[in-house]
């Protein structure tokens, strides 16, 4: 399963594939544990602490309610360790304009910015669920199930190419899923904008790796100019944890994961999935290409994805289906089920019953 800490590495010069990188410097630089916020305290001012939701390596997530207004929503605080150089205050926040730029019901929405003891958070929509990643402590979901997150995965991210933005920091536990659906039935929310990149403007990380390694497309590792196409090469590895039930690239060392990505073909999906479609297997085959520009457009992975569905469920359907049932026939190939149904007919066959029970009654008395 792949790690849940997203971090940043130095590159060289673009174009130039990195030499062998010591382990030590892949590693996330060590966290202080950060202060909790007791429930009743009051961040922003205005809003209060319900309880803390979850935890992560550079936030912490409160359930919060407007004191004043009664709104219920959820802060996003900043530790206080994990902001430095690489990633500032500014970097944080700008997770809250990402949002508006796509305005996707994909994309949760941000309504309120500011600091607090130095602290920069994020007010946002409250969401009820569970990420992908803990989804899948519980087991390996249904392939149609699996196919119904990707294809919403996929449009919120053409939402987001659509507005020149990529997300670069696409894995399980920034996939988020609802318990109850959403706007127009969507179970998913995209989360965690703060690393995207903004096609025209400066790059804040520029020059560094920014995502969990498992998922990182070869462009970045070789300090290239990153675009939509490192998403899809993302979502490509999240189909095959979904899917086919793990990452298409693993090792031992962060360094043996990076030549990986730069240079092994991914496992063949039939290999572990053997009914799959040809042109799925195909669709996922491509968005693994190590060339950006060899990887297919969002929306042919989601017209794959979509037929795949439907023949999956087609498949399923047939099984559920019981099997047509034929009338019975007498001697003569009349349907009985006909003859049975005038009254006198149904009192002699009655009638004609008994009487063979009775005489093989008899019979066995007498034997």
């Amino acid at each position: 399963m792949a790690s849940a800490s997203t971090m940043t590495i130095d590159l060289p010069a673009a174009g130039c594939e990195p030499p062998p990188i010591p382990a030590v410097a892949m590693r996330p630089r060590r966290r202080t544990r950060p202060t909790s916020l007791a429930p009743g305290m009051r961040i922003g001012g205005a809003w209060r602490i319900e309880r803390e939701l979850g935890r992560g390596g550079m936030a912490t997530v409160y359930a919060v309610v407007h004191a004043r207004f009664g709104k219920r929503a959820a802060v996003k605080l900043a530790h206080s360790a994990a902001l430095g150089p690489q990633f500032t205050s500014a970097t944080f926040l700008r997770e809250a304009r990402m949002a508006n730029l796509i305005n996707h019901p994909g994309v949760a929405e941000v309504f309120a910015t500011g600091t607090y003891a130095g602290r920069p958070y994020l007010a946002m929509e409250r969401l009820t669920g569970r990420s992908l990643g803990a989804r899948l402590e519980d087991g390996a979901l249904p392939r149609d199930e699996a196919l119904d997150i990707l294809l919403e995965l996929c449009d919120v991210l053409e939402a987001a190419r659509a507005a020149g933005i990529t997300h670069r920091d696409l894995k399980l536990d920034n996939v988020f899923l609802l318990d109850e659906p959403g706007a127009g039935g969507r179970r998913t929310k995209l989360l965690d904008w703060g690393m995207a990149r903004v096609a025209g403007e400066d790059d804040p990380l520029r020059g560094l790796i920014a995502g969990t390694l498992t998922y990182v497309a070869p462009e970045q590792f070789r300090g290239e100019d990153i675009t939509p196409a490192a998403d899809v090469y993302s979502l490509g590895i999240l189909a095959y944890l979904l899917l086919l039930g793990g990452a298409p690239f693993t090792a031992s060392t962060d360094v043996d994961l990076i030549h990986k990505h730069l240079r092994d073909a991914p496992p063949a999906p039939r290999a572990l999935w053997a009914s799959i479609p040809a042109a799925l297997e195909a669709t996922l085959l491509a968005t693994l290409a190590k060339r950006p520009e060899d990887r297919p457009t969002l929306a042919d992975i989601a017209r794959a994805l979509r037929n795949a569905r439907t023949r999956l469920r087609a498949g399923m359907l047939r099984w559920l289906t019981p099997l047509p049932v034929v009338a019975p026939r007498d001697v003569l190939g009349r349907p009985a089920v006909a003859l049975l149904a005038n009254p006198r007919t149904r009192i002699a066959s009655a009638a004609l019953g008994i009487a063979l029970t009775v005489a093989t009654v008899i019979q066995l008395l007498s034997a």
